[in-house]
């Protein structure tokens, strides 16, 4: 006997539930034809044509020119429509706010950063606010909502930074100023949750395995899915900066969070008598001189020792080295080449370039309408 309030419940809940995966298989592997989704995903095909036409009606896939074969009618491509829907991102980051555009792909459209206060918490919300309205009025279609990225501890459900020791902020809420100023859904989550999670949506061969990410920026972070079915709520947030790492001077040993952060790396090039304003800077020097490319290769050595420890810890298929831990191929193969015990190969660079953060954080967003499994 059924229970009242309960009938249709379960097959609206499978209907939402396949939805959202052919969504997902369209975002990492489409153009696919309807027969080709259902092999996929073990769905008939008149379940996948149920689920593909609300989508077509609204505009969120698309049809391509068919596939004429010898058998039987042509086969009719379905995609996702990338600008059908966008999203805009922001990153709070330690001197610097970016805000950003992207469409359903992941492809950043617009970005726009300026420079701020740190200390200043209310004007720095305040204004992350104006500029995430500004950047949904530039956006060609319909905006889903706002997403933040921010280092720390973060409280997602509550939209707020619970601490962050390298801002100086505790309780600083930032949810409710946005949403009341873009009248968007705003979420908000920690960097490495954020770019795991795009990382995991916008496809880098992370589906089936153990994935653990490390974010090294002015804050040194990381992230462990252990089962990426289970989605990004799934992600242990933790932090790496007490593990104890060679000098970048070669002189003893300090904790990460003291010796290998980008504050610490920019800090021991000036001492050294380069003329540095950035990491970027540094990086460049980097191709030619000399004690710029001995700090590099000195940060290179830190980050294979951290490496070396998560992964003998927890033993992750796959360690994405994101921030500035291996800014280039050339960097990430000098951390493979001085790794001792994590398989070189399992150290990948993540997906997104330039804007990673801004991505990530409007992939928040794009993420949670993937996986409603609604075709709104």
């Amino acid at each position: 006997m059924n229970r009242p309030g309960l009938s249709g419940t379960q097959p609206r809940r499978a209907r939402q539930a396949n939805t959202a995966a052919v969504l997902q298989l369209l975002v990492q592997r489409g153009p696919l034809a309807r027969s080709d989704i259902a092999k996929e995903l073990s769905l008939n095909h008149g379940s996948v044509s149920r689920i593909i036409e609300p989508l077509l009606a609204v505009g969120i896939v698309r049809e391509l020119v068919g596939r004429s074969t010898r058998l039987g009618r042509p086969r009719v491509p379905v995609e996702l429509d990338p600008s059908s829907r966008y999203a805009v991102g922001v990153h709070l980051g330690l001197e610097r706010t970016t805000v950003g555009l992207i469409d359903l792909a992941g492809h950043s459209v617009r970005t726009y950063a300026e420079n701020r206060d740190p200390a200043d918490s209310a004007a720095t919300v305040g204004r992350a606010a104006e500029l995430a309205a500004e950047m949904a009025g530039f956006a060609p279609g319909p905006v889903l909502g706002v997403g933040v990225a921010v280092g720390g501890e973060v409280d997602r459900a509550g939209g707020r930074v619970v601490r962050n020791e390298v801002l100086g902020w505790a309780d600083v809420r930032i949810a409710g100023p946005l949403r009341d100023r873009t009248g968007l859904e705003v979420m908000v989550d920690a960097n490495v949750c954020a770019l795991l999670g795009a990382e995991l949506t916008f496809g880098t061969g992370l589906n089936g395995h153990s994935a653990l990410y490390l974010f090294i920026g002015n804050v040194a972070e990381t992230g462990f899915l252990g089962r990426p079915e289970t989605g990004p709520d799934g992600v242990v947030q933790g932090t790496f900066d007490r593990i104890l790492v060679p000098g970048l001077a070669g002189r003893g040993h300090a904790r990460f969070g003291e010796c290998g952060t980008d504050v610490a790396l920019l800090a021991a090039a000036r001492a050294a008598g380069l003329t540095v304003s950035s990491l970027a800077d540094l990086i460049r020097l980097g191709d030619t001189d000399p004690v710029a490319i001995g700090l590099l290769e000195a940060r290179s050595a830190q980050v294979a020792l951290v490496a070396d420890t998560v992964h003998d810890l927890m033993r992750p298929h796959t360690i994405v080295l994101g921030g500035s831990g291996a800014p280039s191929e050339r960097w990430l193969e000098a951390v493979r080449d001085k790794v001792e015990t994590t398989p070189p190969r399992s150290l990948i660079l993540p997906r997104s370039g330039d804007d990673s953060l801004v991505v990530a954080a409007a992939g928040l967003v794009v993420r949670a309408f993937l996986t409603a499994g609604t075709a709104r």
